[in-house]
């Protein structure tokens, strides 16, 4: 096998990881998939299957809405567990000086 070959291969891999955690933490905390309501369900599913990476700005919307843990969906690994899957208010304040 090549290098590019298996450079391939990890990539895939990764793609396959993250939508695992991906719908693993959208099943545990009981969020349908239109609950996400900047994607179609059709994408979130591609991602999900490990055939499309999240955009950037959908993890940020996930770690703004249902407080996901991005190094966790990334790497697996936990930094905190501090009220994930519960949505946050999100609130805007104009700065004036």
């Amino acid at each position: 096998m090549t290098d590019q070959n298996n450079e391939e291969k990890n990539v895939n891999e990764i793609e396959v990881q993250i939508g695992k955690r991906f719908k693993e933490f959208r099943q545990t905390f009981k969020i349908k998939q239109s609950d996400i309501e900047i994607m179609h369900k059709q994408n979130i599913s591609r991602i999900e299957q490990g055939r499309r990476l999240p955009s950037h700005e959908l993890m940020i919307y996930m770690h703004t809405k249902f407080n996901m843990d991005l190094n966790w969906l990334l790497t697996g690994e936990k930094l905190s567990t501090r009220n994930i899957g519960k949505p946050e208010k999100i609130t805007m304040t104009r700065v004036t000086r």
